[in-house]
């Protein structure tokens, strides 16, 4: 029962990774010109969808060491989470901007508690697999 809330939880937090940098703490406006936090946008929304499906199939599968692997996988896509807008593709340079303030430390926290999670829901499953293999 842990395991399958821990995966809620994932998927939750890949929804907010997905759409949050439009809605909820949105990037700056590119009305003009289309900045940095623009393309980090359009990153967070495939990596997040991607961590949103990762999370549903750890729910759906039965088989720990599938969901071992899964929850490797989302650990990997909250990392990918932080590192885009902090070194592959980046926000605004301006501190003042709002991507700088808001999307950048959101997309951080929802990055960093996915790779806690994910990391938990590997040890509970990996607990699983010796409990299984001592029962056998």
């Amino acid at each position: 029962m842990k395991n399958k809330i821990l995966a809620v939880i994932t998927a939750v937090l890949g929804l907010l990774a997905a759409i949050g940098p439009r809605t909820i703490f949105p990037v700056c406006s590119a009305a003009e010109m289309k900045m940095k936090c623009y393309y980090t946008a359009n990153a967070e929304i495939a990596v997040g969808i991607i961590a949103a499906l990762v999370g549903i199939a750890i729910i759906l599968i039965d088989k720990n060491k599938v969901k071992l692997a899964l929850s490797a996988v989302q650990a990997i896509l909250g990392l990918v989470i932080i590192l885009i807008p902090t070194a592959i593709i980046g926000v605004c340079g301006s501190p003042m901007m709002h991507c700088v303030s808001s999307t950048k430390p959101a997309l951080i926290v929802i990055g960093a508690l996915d790779i806690v999670i994910s990391v938990i829901l590997a040890l509970l499953t990996l607990r699983d697999i010796s409990v299984e293999n001592k029962s056998r």
